[in-house]
């Protein structure tokens, strides 16, 4: 066999498992051909050395749609909402189907009126919207007569409407919650005491699901275990730390600790201060860099992870099926995340 012979059609279509009638349409134009069809063509093509092979990519970016998603986040200093954008606009770069923008806002002023200025002023400007809000009248207006326009919006890590009655990609955040009771109550075993919860806000519907979740689980399964009253961290490491100690101090019994959304950083911070580590199972969200580290060196016991990339793709996914479809269907356009449970043993 020659190895330097000349890549052709039919080495392109061998490589890609396809007729060459079929890589023959992608080349010339000569019928519409499925967009993953015509990727997995553009694919084989580069693998082969096909000489037309820039050629094909430029085809194919020149008939996809092309639509601007505007993603509006959280403005915290959270590493994890930088990662999440970050896979967000990697997901839109590699999407198949469509040549896509994706144009990031970061709320800074939680009050209302802001956040429904900065929606607003991005249904003006793109084709689909993902937010992420807390629920509120005003946003649920704002967002009613976006979506009445012809944009569709999609609540992004944790609902909007009270109801559900809108397309969604995060967590079950009630299942979350009640896979950290199951958690706390295999971790603690037959211990009674109380368990310390943060939250960022009662206003975000996700962090409510999360702690009825827990609160439902513990009430079922180990009664022992008594949640006190959540404390609001705004997803604030300093203030989540001040919360931690001071839980410490008050709460002799203390066997759980809980984060439900950010700022789960501050309790490793609390707990390294201490000259000897307390006896108490800590959950948190989010896997960074200093989680691994806590993991490792047993601070903490376990970290559910929302796995943004999963998240990020499904987005995109969801993002682009919207523009072409007739009505909110609760079933394909409602998306849920497995979180990822990490402990020291799977790192």
């Amino acid at each position: 066999m020659n190895n330097n012979k000349r890549p052709t059609i039919a080495t392109v279509a061998a490589h890609a498992g396809l007729s060459v009638a079929t890589v023959d349409r992608v080349l010339n134009a000569r019928a519409p051909v499925n967009p993953q069809t015509a990727e997995q063509v553009f694919q084989a093509a580069e693998a082969v050395g096909y000489f037309a092979a820039r050629l094909i990519g430029q085809r194919i970016r020149e008939r996809r749609p092309t639509y601007r998603f505007g993603i509006l986040l959280l403005g915290t200093a959270q590493a994890f909402y930088a990662h999440l954008a970050q896979s967000i606009s990697e997901a839109a770069q590699h999407h198949a189907t469509a040549n896509l923008t994706c144009q990031f806002d970061y709320i800074n002023d939680r009050t209302p009126s802001a956040i429904v200025a900065q929606i607003e002023q991005l249904a003006v400007q793109c084709d689909a919207l993902a937010v992420v809000s807390f629920a509120h009248p005003l946003i649920n207006a704002c967002l009613a007569q976006i979506r009445e326009a012809g944009v569709p919006v999609v609540a992004l890590l944790s609902d909007i409407h009270e109801q559900a009655l809108e397309p969604y990609v995060g967590q079950d955040n009630h299942v979350v919650g009640r896979t950290m009771g199951w958690l706390l109550a295999r971790t603690c075993g037959a211990r009674k005491g109380s368990v310390g919860i943060l939250l960022g806000g009662h206003r975000f519907l996700g962090h409510q699901a999360r702690v009825e979740g827990l609160h439902s689980y513990l009430a079922e399964h180990a009664p022992g275990l008594k949640p006190l009253e959540p404390l609001i961290n705004l997803d604030n490491c300093d203030i989540t730390e001040e919360a931690t100690l001071d839980l410490l101090t008050r709460h002799t019994d203390l066997r759980g600790l809980c984060v439900v959304g950010g700022g789960g950083d501050g309790i490793i911070s609390a707990l390294a201060q201490l000259p000897k580590r307390p006896a108490l199972c800590c959950i948190l969200q989010e896997s960074t860099q200093l989680s691994r580290q806590a993991l490792s060196q047993g601070l903490i016991d376990v970290v559910m992870d929302s796995q943004p990339r999963q998240t990020a793709n499904a987005l995109v996914q969801l993002l682009v099926q919207l523009q072409s479809a007739e009505g909110f269907d609760p079933v394909r356009h409602r998306v849920h995340i497995a979180p990822q449970i990490v402990t020291s043993e799977n790192l």
